[in-house]
C-alpha cells in the first residue's frame, strides 16, 4: 500500500469519525430540543392548573368574607338590641 493510499485511508476513517459525531451530537441536541419542548408543555399544563386553583380560591375567599361580613353585621344589630330589650 503506497503512502497516499495509507493517507487516503486515514482521511477517509476521520471523516467517517467525524460524520459520527456529527450525527451523534445532532440526535442529542434534537431529543435535549425534544425533552425541553416536553417540560415547557408540563410546566404551561401547571401552570393553567396553579390558576384554575387560585381562580377557585379567589372565589372562594369571597364568598367567606361576603358571609362573614353577613354575620358580624347580624351580630352588631342583635347586640343593639339587647340594650333596647333590658330597658324595656
Amino acid at each position: 500500500m503506497s503512502r497516499l493510499q495509507q493517507a487516503s485511508d486515514r482521511l477517509k476513517a476521520a471523516l467517517d469519525r467525524l460524520e459520527t459525531a456529527a450525527e451523534s451530537a445532532f440526535v442529542r441536541k434534537s431529543q435535549s430540543d425534544l425533552s425541553d419542548s416536553q417540560e415547557v408543555e408540563e410546566l404551561r399544563a401547571q401552570l393553567s392548573s396553579m390558576r384554575a386553583d387560585y381562580d377557585r380560591l379567589t372565589q372562594t375567599t369571597e364568598t367567606v368574607s361576603a358571609r362573614l361580613d353577613g354575620a358580624v353585621d347580624q351580630l352588631k344589630f342583635v347586640l343593639a338590641e339587647e340594650p333596647a330589650k333590658e330597658q324595656a
